[in-house]
């Protein structure tokens, strides 16, 4: 029986990320559309505008509407960006990570240094998507709420189990009780919890080191295989 309701856990996971892919596909082929056709003609009338001189008042205003318009352009590709599957049928989980990390210091203007050990030629996808999903909320975590702009990340294999370790050396906090429903309604504690949920499911191990100060270390180990 706990076998089936892993196996259902695992698929879980899969289908969570597949519709995920749907919403993203539906916002690049809607809204971004729009907005890319919407600039093209914005772009159009400010040529023919700037050939007649009665009409050339209107130019500040358009220009304005033609930042707005590529401001709400990048801001919906870095959305999808952000949380578009990379891959991970074809991609090593390295490879993945690495992507991730380089993503993060574009977006932010931190470093992060990631160092790896020798890892297993075959990953599950759902341990390739969990790792995935818990440095991105991780990373996000120490960005936002422990003001640093440095992070280390070690990733290595250990008796056929994947470990991941996040640090940061910012303000820390006092690690609150995941399990009570009062911290989860906080932004942070959800999305720890959420990291913490996802290696449950892969039946593997979730720690979190923090006190105020002294800065953040997540330690995560799941099984390469599932």
């Amino acid at each position: 029986m706990k076998r089936k309701q892993d196996l259902a856990s695992h698929r879980l996971l899969s289908l969570t990320e597949e519709e995920l892919s749907r919403i993203i596909l539906d916002i690049h082929d809607g809204p971004v559309q729009y907005l890319f056709t919407a600039l093209s003609l914005l772009t159009r009338i400010q040529n023919e505008i700037a050939q007649d001189p009665e009409r050339a008042d209107l130019l500040p205003e358009l220009a304005q509407v033609g930042v707005l318009l590529e401001s709400s352009l990048y801001e919906i590709k870095f959305f999808l960006g952000t949380f578009r599957p990379p891959e991970f049928h074809r991609r090593a989980l390295l490879s993945v990570l690495q992507g991730l990390v380089i993503q993060h210091e574009e977006r932010t203007g931190n470093t992060v240094e990631l160092t790896a050990g020798e890892l297993p030629d075959h990953i599950a996808l759902p341990v390739k998507i969990a790792l995935y999903r818990i440095l991105q909320e991780a990373l996000s975590n120490a960005y936002r709420h422990a003001h640093v702009d440095r992070h280390w990340v070690r990733l290595w294999s250990k008796g056929g189990c994947i470990c991941m370790e996040v640090v940061d050396r910012g303000q820390g906090f006092e690690p609150p009780s995941l399990d009570e429903l009062s911290d989860t309604l906080q932004e942070t504690h959800i999305g720890l919890r959420g990291m913490r949920d996802r290696v449950a499911l892969l039946g593997g191990e979730f720690h979190l080191f923090s006190r105020p100060g002294e800065g953040t270390r997540i330690l995560v180990e799941v099984p390469a295989s599932v």
